[in-house]
């Protein structure tokens, strides 16, 4: 993971924190989504669970 990503993580990771002890729940659900995907970055989409489509991806 680069410096940049790194850095991207935590912030978000402190944003996440801050809305919790705000009560921002959807803020803090959106940001939660976007650290599974920066930690999901490098793995296959297609074939996946959360694909669309039926996989035949030829």
């Amino acid at each position: 993971m680069s410096d940049e990503m790194k850095e991207l993580r935590r912030r978000l990771i402190t944003d996440a924190i801050r809305c919790q002890a705000e009560g921002d729940t959807k803020t803090k659900d959106g940001i939660m989504i976007a650290l599974f995907e920066i930690q999901h970055l490098d793995e296959p989409y297609f074939g996946t669970y959360y694909s669309q489509g039926d996989g035949d991806d030829d």
